[in-house]
């Protein structure tokens, strides 16, 4: 994929038309643009770039942070597991970076009349590019703030106020629809007539993928089975097949080459982008949380002081036990044991900081109550000998972030057929825990059980990737899994809007239509 692009700078009376935070009435003037397909792809970059900045983040998310599986985090985001307002900070809390997305796709769609020397057939592949985008984003805001504006015309900046959450999934699922035109992975082109390799490129199989994510969450949302017979539809078309190729890898391949720097696409559904042509290594100075589960990075990466990683006193250093793992993977054989985790339950080899030892010498400290995630496992270090004064900084680790994989959409196809009662149900569930290295299922077949068998079974595959908070909500887990207040949130609170972001403040600015949902506006330290 090119370099991406944040700033339009050839767009020189380009503001974000934010109408959730109405700021500029100016018209942004494209009568000099469109002259070619590459001015539509740099669209169409630009967004990607918007949807990297959402989801390649410092700091992890409140989502992420509630439904983190873990034993300890740092008391200074404790209120985000336990639901405690005083600790949400709304002017931290923004959908513009959604909303920025959705602007671009409604750009391109009225401008398209403004497209010179594209053909019909081009022109309608980077609308429907631009209008996934569109419906992931609109999904995405559903199932995080739930009731929120639907955008108007891009030169539109009047006042918005929010619109149900039916009004905001029903826009995702059409903008999906609208993308269904686009061709399987393997047959995408980019504007200058090459093979597209990125994943982030949206294809046949994101789409329905996307649509699939869509009805299981109303599945969820609204306890009723048509929905779940139709994200069943949708999985099934990707996994029978016709919308490309996928295939699960082996566990050490995913680790290594799909997580990792190869960045192998074989598993992967729908991806973004992380490279060193878009990234500012040099400046960049703190480590960047592209999944949940790298908070969990420590030893040996982010420290070789084993000492230090395990020491009592680590209370602000996120954390889970061995023996809290082992409850999560309770069968001994499973493979992701040892894929997934450093020397788990193990004694750990320390090497000796001391020059004058020999390279073979070194010190056997006991088993380590922590378990050292190991999900991902190339680093990369800061080169900047400002940011590493005091020490070498550890700045990410490389490889793409995988949005949609095989196994995740498998894994919801199982919910979905348990939903509706049918015996295929195992089948699927079963495809991932062989992969694992691991027997059928023999458990109880009666749909309370088989649901939370596969929901334990997301839990194991899917462990510190981006999907936990929706996976416990869509399941109605989240008096028994989450903590603190989570745990007693009446009907009435749910009603409200507990389980959604409150509206960030900026959303208020120069908006006198918008309103915080009522959950937060009675508990939200003003």
């Amino acid at each position: 994929m090119k370099k991406i692009i944040f700033i339009i700078l050839f767009f020189p009376l380009f503001s974000c038309n934010d109408w959730l935070e109405v700021e500029s009435e100016v018209s942004v003037t494209y009568r000099n643009y469109f002259q070619n397909e590459q001015d539509i792809e740099q669209i169409f970059a630009t967004m990607c770039g918007a949807e990297k900045k959402i989801y390649s983040n410092w700091d992890t998310e409140p989502m992420a942070w509630t439904s983190l599986y873990c034993d300890n985090i740092p008391a200074s985001i404790e209120g985000y597991q336990t639901l405690n307002p005083s600790l949400y900070e709304t002017t931290k809390i923004s959908w513009s970076s959604y909303y920025n997305i959705i602007y671009f796709a409604n750009m391109l769609e009225e401008n398209r009349y403004r497209f010179e020397n594209v053909t019909k057939e081009r022109a309608d592949f980077w609308i429907a590019q631009a209008n996934f985008l569109k419906g992931l984003m609109y999904f995405e805001i559903a199932r995080r703030w739930g009731e929120a504006p639907i955008a108007p015309g891009s030169e539109d900046a009047k006042e918005l106020a929010k619109s149900p959450v039916d009004s905001v999934l029903a826009q995702a699922i059409r903008a999906a629809e609208a993308a269904l035109i686009l061709p399987t992975h393997d047959k995408l082109k980019d504007a200058k007539g090459n093979t597209v390799n990125s994943r982030q490129y949206a294809s046949l199989g994101s789409v329905h993928t996307l649509l699939a994510n869509i009805y299981a969450w109303m599945g969820g949302l609204y306890g009723d089975n048509k929905y779940w017979e139709k994200a069943e539809q949708e999985a099934s078309f990707v996994l029978d097949g016709k919308a490309g190729s996928y295939d699960l890898v082996s566990l050490s391949d995913l680790v290594t080459k799909t997580f990792g720097s190869p960045r192998n696409t074989t598993e992967v559904i729908h991806a973004i982008e992380i490279n060193s042509q878009d990234e500012d290594r040099f400046m960049q100075g703190k480590f960047t949380h592209n999944y949940p589960g790298m908070a969990f990075i420590t030893y040996p990466y982010a420290s070789t002081d084993y000492k230090l990683v395990t020491s009592p006193d680590g209370t602000e250093m996120t954390r889970i036990k061995v023996e809290t793992i082992m409850e999560l993977y309770s069968e001994p054989e499973d493979l992701r044991l040892k894929e997934f985790w450093y020397r788990l339950g193990q004694k750990i080899i320390v090497k000796e900081d001391d020059p004058s030892t020999p390279e073979d010498e070194s010190i056997y400290d006991e088993p380590s109550e922590y378990g050292f995630i190991n999900k991902w496992r190339e680093t990369i270090f800061s080169v900047n000998p400002d940011v590493n004064e005091g020490g070498r900084k550890l700045l990410a680790m490389d490889g793409n972030i995988i949005y949609w994989r095989l196994a995740d959409l498998i894994l919801l196809r199982a919910e979905c057929r348990a939903h509706l009662d049918m015996a295929n149900a195992v089948q699927d569930l079963n495809r991932v825990r062989q992969r694992a290295g691991l027997g059928g299922y023999k458990g109880a077949l009666d749909k309370k059980t088989l649901l939370r068998e596969i929901f334990n079974e997301r839990d194991r595959e899917l462990f510190g990737e981006i999907c936990r908070y929706f996976d416990v909500v869509r399941n109605g887990y989240f008096q028994e899994i989450f903590k603190g207040n989570f745990k007693t949130l009446t009907d009435e609170d749910i009603k409200d809007g507990a389980l959604y972001l409150p509206v960030g403040g900026n959303a208020y600015r120069n908006n006198t239509l918008m309103k915080q949902n009522t959950y937060w506006s009675w508990h939200l330290v003003q």
